[in-house]
């Protein structure tokens, strides 16, 4: 299948249009990037804050089809940044990659909260289809188990490092392989 070749401003247009009901008041920037030497999309909202990087981008991403996806972004750099964060800002926050070493214990600390009984307890009251597709009732629960800040961040880091984006692939992928201690 040959791409074909859309502007920027239609581009933006289009992503706008693919986030917008989603995001309320997000704003899309398609621009070619010195610093990266080529196309940058830049997404900035406030629905951003408080979330990890891999978070933002996976908001995003799940709106835009996939096959528009292939065709005209799969090769830009993506940023996902708050109303007032700067690109150095976003840069130096954590991705899941840098907590490999950190998962072992973080393992042993969710299994000695029974953290994840906790979260099945949220989950069984709830219909599959009901549940949202990110984090809820993780942080919920990490949050009520006194799990904050930095730690609460690596827990949800190393949920993403395997492949975990939401609850119940909380339950499904991680909790077995914490439950044995295993890392990969």
């Amino acid at each position: 299948m040959s791409k074909s070749k859309k502007t920027f401003a239609e581009i933006e247009k289009d992503l706008l249009s693919f986030t917008q009901e989603r995001c309320p008041g997000i704003k899309v920037t398609v621009e070619h990037s010195e610093r990266w030497d080529r196309t940058c999309f830049t997404f900035r909202w406030s629905g951003f804050e408080g979330l990890l990087l891999e978070e933002r981008f996976r908001i995003i991403a799940h709106l835009v089809p996939p096959d528009y996806y292939s065709q005209h972004c799969s090769e830009a750099v993506w940023l996902e940044l708050t109303l007032t964060e700067t690109i150095k800002d976003y840069l130096s926050q954590p991705r899941s990659e840098d907590v490999d070493d950190q998962i072992q214990s973080t393992w042993k600390m969710l299994a000695e909260k029974n953290f994840f009984a906790a979260l099945e307890d949220e989950l069984v009251r709830m219909p599959l289809h009901q549940c949202p597709n990110d984090f809820t009732y993780s942080k919920r629960v990490l949050d009520a188990q006194m799990v904050k800040g930095s730690k609460r961040d690596v827990a949800l880091l190393s949920f993403m490092r395997h492949q975990a984006y939401c609850d119940w692939e909380v339950l499904r992928k991680i909790r077995p392989m914490a439950e044995k201690g295993k890392t990969k």
